[in-house]
């Protein structure tokens, strides 16, 4: 367990951000923060209403067993993969891929490189184009390494 300590500045410095920094929940706290939940109100507008800060309103919902984090990555079938290759080889743009999957630029970049060292499907060689390869070696005559 990560154990940190503010100093009295930065304890101040939160307190006048939040009202009820570091002091316990009261029951109607609690109550009004289950119905919240049950509204569906976004967590920034729950701590804000409540005086807390929305990792101490997070961490409340979850010893309360109201908070179930979104699963932050949504896998990739074998056939997004291969649509996936097929616009990047015909050209298209990041930001042209991401809105057909409905995903970040980041996110189209990672599985390209992904795919490209063979870390999934096992398609090492598939992203080049043409027979040429995406990556090409090169030698760096600084290093004596051919990567």
């Amino acid at each position: 367990m990560r154990t940190f300590f503010l100093t009295p500045e930065q304890y101040g410095e939160m307190k006048q951000r939040y009202d009820r920094f570091n002091e316990p929940w009261s029951v109607d706290e609690v109550a009004e923060l289950r119905q919240m939940a049950a509204d569906n109100v976004p967590r920034g507008e729950m701590a804000a209403q409540l005086g807390r800060s929305p990792n101490a309103v997070r961490m409340k919902l979850q010893a309360l067993g109201l908070y179930v984090p979104k699963p932050s990555v949504r896998p990739w079938t074998e056939e997004e993969e291969e649509k996936l290759l097929a616009m990047y080889r015909t050209g298209a743009a990041f930001a042209d891929i991401a809105t057909a999957f409905g995903r970040s630029e980041r996110a189209i970049l990672t599985r390209l490189v992904r795919l490209r060292a063979g870390l999934a499907s096992g398609t090492a060689d598939s992203m080049a184009k043409d027979g040429e390869s995406v990556a090409p070696e090169c030698e760096d005559p600084d290093s004596g390494l051919n990567y």
